[in-house]
C-alpha cells in the first residue's frame, strides 16, 4: 500500500490536454503572461507583481490536475518540466487510475493554499498553451520535492540544462534507494537491459552493461544483449558524440561500462529507445 498522506485540500483531476493550442510566440507572450498573472488571479488581488520584463511572479494554486500540473487561481495551468508522473502508456488506457490520483494528491499537499514563486522556463509555454515553469514554495523546488517523495520520475525534455537534470535525478535516486512513494511497490522501477523483460510504448528507465556500440545511420546504437534483433538497444543521436566526449565519456569508451538510459520505448528489432539529448543517458 502506498504511503502518501491524505491532504486537507480537495484534488481536482482533469484532462490535461484540453487547453487550446497556443497562438503566441514565446518572446511576445512572456510579458503578457507575467502581467496577466499579477493582475488577474485572486479576484484582482496583486501578489508581488514582477518588475517590468521579469519572467517570475507570485501566484496561488487552485488545484493539482495531475502529478505535475497546477491550475492557478486565475485559471492558467502550469506544468513542471522534466518530470513524469504516473499515467497511461501511449497506446493503452490505465486499468487502475489510482496512481494518477495519488500523484495529484501529493502535489496538492505541497502546493495548495500556499504562495508560489513561478519562474518561467524557456520556452515559457508548451504546445497546449500551458505555462512551463519551475515552481517553489518557501524556497522549496516542487519538482525536486516530488522526485524526492517518489511521486514522479525524471523525464528530460530537449535542451534541458544538465545541472537541472542532475539535481532532479539526484532526488529521484535518493527516493529510489529509500523506497519512497511509487518506488516502494514496484510501480516505478529501473528495468534490467539484459534480458529485456519490459513492455514497449511506455516511458522506462533501463540500466545495463553496454556490450557493443554500432554506428547505424545517424545514430550510435548501444547494444546491451547478444542479439540486436531481439535485445534492448539504445540509439544515441550522432550529435551527442561531442557532448559525451566533453563529459569525459566518449562513445567509444562505453562498451563494458554500466549505463542508465531513460525515455520512451518502442518496438524495433526488440525494445528500442532513442536518446536525442545527453541528459537522457547517465553513467553511474
Amino acid at each position: 500500500m502506498r504511503s502518501f498522506r491524505k491532504g486537507a485540500f480537495a484534488v481536482q483531476y482533469a484532462d490535461w490536454d484540453r487547453a487550446g493550442q497556443s497562438r503566441f510566440s514565446r518572446r511576445a507572450a512572456l510579458t503578457g503572461l507575467v502581467a496577466a498573472g499579477a493582475l488577474a488571479f485572486g479576484g484582482g488581488r496583486v501578489w508581488g507583481a514582477a518588475p517590468a520584463g521579469a519572467l517570475s511572479f507570485l501566484a496561488e494554486a487552485a488545484a493539482a490536475e495531475d502529478g505535475r500540473m497546477l491550475r492557478l487561481a486565475d485559471g492558467r495551468r502550469v506544468v513542471l518540466p522534466h518530470i513524469l508522473p504516473p499515467g497511461p502508456d501511449r497506446h493503452e488506457a490505465m486499468a487502475d487510475t489510482g496512481p494518477i490520483r495519488d500523484a495529484a494528491r501529493g502535489l496538492a499537499d505541497l502546493a495548495l493554499g500556499r504562495a508560489l514563486r513561478v519562474d518561467l522556463s524557456d520556452p515559457a509555454q508548451d504546445r497546449h498553451g500551458r505555462l512551463r515553469a519551475r515552481v517553489a514554495v518557501d524556497g522549496m523546488d516542487l519538482a525536486e520535492s516530488l522526485c524526492a517523495a517518489g511521486m514522479v520520475r525524471v523525464f528530460p525534455e530537449p535542451r534541458a540544462e544538465p545541472e537541472r537534470i542532475a539535481a532532479l535525478i539526484g532526488a529521484e535516486t535518493r527516493a529510489r534507494m529509500a523506497g519512497n512513494g511509487f518506488w516502494s511497490d514496484g510501480y516505478f522501477a529501473v528495468q534490467a537491459a539484459d534480458p529485456p523483460d519490459f513492455a514497449v510504448d511506455r516511458f522506462e528507465i533501463v540500466s545495463g552493461i553496454v556490450r557493443k556500440v554500432t554506428p547505424v545511420g545517424d545514430r550510435d546504437h548501444l547494444e546491451f544483449g547478444p542479439d540486436w534483433r531481439v535485445d534492448f538497444t539504445a540509439g544515441l543521436d550522432r550529435s551527442l558524440r561531442r557532448e559525451l566526449a566533453a563529459r569525459g565519456e566518449p562513445v567509444g569508451t562505453l562498451p563494458g561500462r554500466a549505463v542508465m538510459v531513460r525515455g520512451w520505448l518502442r518496438s524495433w528489432n526488440g525494445p528500442f529507445m532513442e536518446i536525442r539529448d545527453p541528459t537522457g543517458i547517465t553513467l553511474p
